[in-house]
């Protein structure tokens, strides 16, 4: 959509006769369905936005400035279909125990946190910032590009290079590449908040980029990390996709925190897609009891305000992370749609009997280049201390039962982009 269309919705704001002189365009994805769960307590159904791909509205733009040089900006913003709002918690209503194991609380105080942060409704974008998927300017030269804000990090680029059902839906390999506590305990930075990133691509293919953020507790994958260093090398030509990515970041004190090295991709063979990838996680001092403290206090309330800092230092010692996962899946082409699957398994060194092996098969069928229609089916295979429940791109199953429950999901729905 051009400039004409994009003066209409911002002339209220005096802006057209400044951005009349780029070249930019409003963009986006409105992606909802149904969702049918199992997660050890009956069959829940829900409708849920960003079930493939997260629902979100864009503007992005490019001037050309002459000389091989061009200024260009991205502004992604998430919404939620189902509520309306600009962010969104786990699907599943049971609590978190992973967290909690070893805490000094009665009974009931214990159960209470657990539920508390196991139905937390803002795990995803928890501050509600407008622009979170993306806020980025930068400026395109000859040599590469130098970009300057909210981006996605170099690992994670790789990552979802590497999953057969496109980081979304209840297949997607991101389900399970995190700690047994879920989004809590991520294995990998989606994106990085205050970041710098050099970009290049060679016309034989071959690409790569590195990302640094200095800010103070401004970064990394729960945006309270200290520091923030990515870089990935990747090849994209002649039916390959594929690459190598690391991230690192320091926790809000400076101490060592997530590592995360991934490689993988796909290959194109006719009709035929094939994914495959393998990826690292460790985390030695997790930066989460930082980021959960206000829901803590709250949970304990007055009576039990002395035991926060305690209960603070539990959740940082169960929510270190030292797991490697692997996945492999393909697609196969009939017609306007396509047929996927794909197998992953995650092994939790750290922790005993906190495995999970996921399973995935879907069909996503094509009415038009910008609509579909699509059905999955997943199941996680959860070991006796393990609690992956199963979601989507724009949200987190959350939590099963109880260790080694499965979790099974169905997810029917539609996704158009403009």
């Amino acid at each position: 959509m051009k400039i004409k269309t994009l003066a209409a919705v911002l002339g209220l704001f005096g802006a057209v006769p400044a951005l009349a002189q780029s070249s930019i365009s409003l963009y986006g994805i409105v992606d909802a369905g149904i969702q049918a769960s199992r997660f050890g307590n009956g069959t829940q159904t829900n409708l849920a936005s960003g079930m493939a791909d997260g629902s979100r509205i864009g503007f992005k733009g490019t001037e050309d400035l002459g000389g091989g040089f061009k200024a260009t900006f991205t502004l992604e913003s998430r919404f939620e279909l189902d509520t309306g709002e600009l962010r969104n918690g786990y699907l599943g209503r049971n609590p978190d125990f992973a967290l909690l194991q070893g805490a000094p609380l009665p009974a009931a105080s214990s159960l209470a946190l657990a539920t508390a942060l196991g139905q937390n409704p803002a795990v995803v974008n928890a501050g509600g910032a407008l622009f979170d998927r993306t806020a980025m300017v930068g400026l395109i030269t000859p040599v590469g590009a130098i970009l300057l804000g909210r981006q996605y990090t170099p690992a994670y680029e790789i990552g979802a290079m590497a999953d057969t059902f496109e980081t979304g839906s209840v297949g997607g390999w991101g389900s399970i590449t995190t700690g047994t506590s879920a989004l809590y305990t991520p294995g990998v930075a989606i994106r990085s908040s205050n970041a710098i990133q050099y970009r290049m691509q060679l016309p034989n293919g071959l690409g790569a980029s590195l990302m640094y953020s200095p800010e103070d507790r401004g970064s990394g994958s729960l945006g309270v990390s200290n520091r923030f260093v990515g870089g990935n090398v990747k090849y994209q030509a002649n039916d390959f996709n594929v690459g190598i990515g690391y991230n690192r970041e320091d926790d809000p004190f400076g101490a060592r925190s997530l590592r995360t090295a991934v490689v993988g991709g796909s290959y194109t063979f006719g009709k035929m897609k094939f994914f495959a990838g393998y990826m690292t996680m460790k985390n030695d001092n997790p930066g989460i009891g930082f980021a959960l403290t206000p829901t803590i206090t709250t949970a304990l309330g007055a009576a039990g305000a002395a035991l926060v800092p305690t209960v603070v230092g539990t959740i940082n010692t169960n929510a270190r992370l030292d797991a490697d996962s692997a996945s492999l899946g393909m697609h196969y082409t009939i017609g306007a749609g396509r047929l996927m699957g794909a197998v992953a398994h995650t092994r939790n060194d750290l922790f005993p009997d906190s495995d999970v092996t996921l399973v995935s098969l879907g069909y996503d069928h094509n009415f038009s280049k910008r609509t579909d229609v699509y059905l999955f089916f997943a199941l996680a295979n959860n070991d006796a201390n393990a609690q992956y429940a199963l979601g989507g791109a724009g949200y987190s199953g959350g939590f099963t039962t109880r260790g080694g429950q499965d979790a099974r999901a169905v997810q029917l729905g539609v996704r158009h982009r403009f």
